[in-house]
């Protein structure tokens, strides 16, 4: 696999199931072998047995951004045999990437030399999309909130300080760069100073706006 392959992302991956998919492996560190179930084959977009697993073949289906971080800790594992959890992209065969966390420790001999490898692989591609879509509406979500505050406070300004749609945005963003807030949120303290208490004269309002501002 080429270090540069196009890659793309699955956020609504077929075929074998993802969410669920987990497989093991045993690595023989005096034989330089490896053993995978068909489970990691299967992760890596193979069928299993149809190649000899290797630690150049893991290699080159782990996603380029992640490589070295995955090769330091495996090999910090076969150097001192302590536990090590992994999180990282797969790319299939098939150029579709599977993100995993893979676990593992060392085994060693009767004098305590490190003889091998062993874990399992869990694929958590569906968990990590559905936090992202999850995050990505919640973004959405507020974006489209403060642009509405922002859509009224300019309503407000247009009409306490009689200007247009794009002075009253002007002025909106002079008071965000000279108090160091967002935008949005002397939108929101407009928005919120605008409606009249109970009793008040409609003239106070611009008095009320212009401690929203500086609030």
């Amino acid at each position: 696999m080429a270090e540069d392959a196009e890659v793309a992302e699955v956020t609504e991956p077929t075929g074998e199931p993802t969410g669920e998919l987990t497989g093991v492996y045993r690595y023989d560190v005096v034989a330089d072998s490896w053993w995978w179930s068909d489970e990691v084959f299967t992760l890596h977009g193979l069928t299993p047995g149809q190649v000899t697993p290797t630690t150049k073949l893991l290699r080159e289906h782990q996603h380029p951004d992640d490589r070295e971080h995955a090769r330091a800790l495996l090999e910090g594992c076969l150097a001192d045999g302590e536990p090590y959890s992994c999180y990282h992209r797969i790319v299939a065969a098939d150029g579709r990437v599977r993100r995993v966390v893979v676990v593992g420790d060392g085994q060693s001999d009767a004098d305590g030399r490190l003889i091998g490898l062993r874990g399992f692989f869990v694929d958590v591609t569906d968990a990590v999309n559905r936090q992202v879509r999850e995050i990505a509406d919640e973004a959405i979500a507020a974006a489209r909130d403060s642009q509405e505050d922002i859509d009224l406070a300019r309503g407000i300004v247009m009409g306490v300080y009689g200007v247009d749609a794009e002075a009253a945005l002007a002025i909106l963003r002079r008071h965000s760069q000279h108090t160091n807030t967002r935008l949005r949120d002397i939108a929101a303290s407009l928005v919120a100073a605008a409606p009249a208490p109970p009793g008040s004269l409609r003239t106070e309002l611009r008095r009320r706006l212009e401690r929203a501002f500086y609030a």
